[in-house]
């Protein structure tokens, strides 16, 4: 191991060097100040004389590769990278901006003790950033998964940190040969074999989470055939313990298969409702009904095709697309607007439609046929996403693997309505494409909708579920 620099030292002439955050054999991780953006970021250090092997030196170089393609809030974003050559040695160097925060296993060495809520809702957002991570192509395997690569900050937000030991290409997953890299305790038992794969990083959650719970090192606890018996060592719910036997099976097979999966399942796991009162996790919000049409109560439509996801913390709520039942609309769509244009006292405007068709038929047509193809690519491709958690809301569309996503606090959310008789089959609401009443969240002065091609039980329940959501969390921190 290379000397550590010293407070004060700048590097780069740009980062000026305020303490040291990690060390281990392969290299020093710094905090230091950018002095051209004021920001602390957090600056990776590895030297080519301190190498014991040229593997570590790949693995530098494949994460500084790997983050500079992330996206993500919990994922620390990449600055820069760049090498300095002094007269004996070679130095390689990977900035990112800093994750504020202890890591879990600093918690845990000063004695914090984590609930049955907190472990939940830390799981959930690994959860999220493993979706992210293994929907990439190639997926991006972490294969580090432990409680010191898991800052959390003081509001108890999540960050991911330190893919040194990423994986990106898939085909390296399935051969064997491969160097073992992991953490003992926090290991599947496949990267023995030194494959990986996404469930991989999520035996390494359960692991973690064992770690939380019982203040052990996963490696220290009662095993039988590479099984972790943990029930005997925690108190929490038995929807929990069942949960986290679905991370720690040792066969990968038998493991849940994607993060996806395993945070549907916890969704539907209740929480134990002791564990939830005694938590020291309180949301850093409260919902504003200040809306004057409020949601009635309803139940989940029959035959609904809409996801829900639902918890203490979070709401989930997956619209697919409507399908072939889109061209009903559009019939009922067309229908709606002839009825209003011939009404009494309309024929005038009917006939100067008329007259501008005829002079402009072929442009006409292709307006008309270029809208209801819109119409009916959204209705057959378009699914629809809203989540709200503790701090935010996302509204997400997505259509073809294109996304157009809407995020704001939720905090700024003062209701939600939905109100049927809002919206009529007018020409202005068409060009809108809003001649169907949609589902309003009102933030302020603004308003966000949704869910236009839903049933009207639909959006009647999808209201509802929000409205009950917060309205839940306002009781739940007051």
């Amino acid at each position: 191991m290379h000397e550590a620099k010293r407070t004060g030292d700048i590097v780069q002439e740009r980062y000026e060097i305020v303490g040291v955050l990690g060390q281990g054999g392969s290299g020093i991780t710094y905090r230091a100040s950018d002095r051209v953006t004021n920001r602390q970021v957090a600056l990776k250090e590895l030297s080519l004389r301190g190498l014991s092997d040229w593997k570590k030196l790949e693995l530098f170089e494949r994460e500084a590769q790997v983050l500079e393609s992330l996206d993500h809030p919990g994922i620390p974003q990449y600055a820069d990278a760049f090498q300095i050559d002094t007269e004996d040695d070679r130095f390689f160097y990977l900035v990112q901006n800093l994750a504020e925060g202890h890591s879990l296993a600093e918690l845990v060495m000063a004695g914090k003790r984590f609930s049955e809520a907190d472990v939940q809702q830390i799981a959930i957002e690994i959860l999220h950033i493993l979706q992210y991570l293994h929907a990439l192509s190639p997926p991006i395997i972490h294969r580090d998964i432990k409680p010191q690569n898991i800052i959390r900050r003081d509001d108890g937000h999540i960050f991911l940190v330190d893919f040194g030991a990423v994986q990106s290409v898939y085909r390296e997953t399935i051969t064997f040969g491969s160097t073992v890299v992991g953490t003992y305790g926090y290991m599947a038992p496949e990267q023995f074999r030194g494959q990986a794969y996404p469930a991989t990083d999520l035996y390494g959650l359960g692991a973690t989470l064992l770690h939380l719970l019982t203040h052990q090192h996963p490696g220290d606890l009662p095993e039988q055939r590479l099984k972790i018996h943990f029930r005997s060592c925690i108190t929490v719910s038995d929807s929990l313990a069942n949960w986290l036997d679905g991370l720690l099976e040792p066969v990968m097979e038998d493991r849940f298969d994607s993060a996806s999966t395993a945070l549907l399942a916890l969704d539907n796991a209740p929480l134990d409702s002791t564990q939830s009162a005694n938590s020291d996790f309180h949301p850093p919000y409260g919902f504003k009904a200040t809306v004057a049409t409020q949601p009635q109560p309803c139940e989940q439509p029959m035959g609904t095709r809409i996801l829900k996801a639902r918890n203490h913390h979070r709401l989930r709520l997956e619209m697919p697309p409507v399908g072939f039942r889109i061209f009903v609309l559009l019939g009922q769509t067309v229908g709606g607007l002839c009825r209003r244009l011939f009404q009494k006292g309309r024929w005038p405007g009917v006939l100067i439609a008329f007259i501008c068709y005829a002079l402009a038929h072929e442009i006409f047509n292709l307006i008309i046929l270029g809208a209801i193809a819109a119409w009916a690519i959204r209705g057959l491709f378009m699914k629809t996403c809203l989540e709200i958690t503790e701090e935010r809301f996302t509204l997400t569309y997505e259509i073809f693997k294109i996304k157009r996503v809407y995020s704001s606090f939720t905090d700024d959310l003062e209701g939600v309505s939905f109100d049927p008789k809002s919206y009529n089959f007018t020409l202005a609401q068409i060009l809108h494409r809003l001649p169907y009443p949609p589902v309003v969240l009102h933030e302020g002065s603004k308003t966000c909708t949704f869910g236009i091609l839903l049933t009207l039980p639909e959006k009647e329940w999808v209201a509802f579920e929000i409205h009950d959501f917060l309205s839940a969390k306002t009781d739940f921190k007051h």
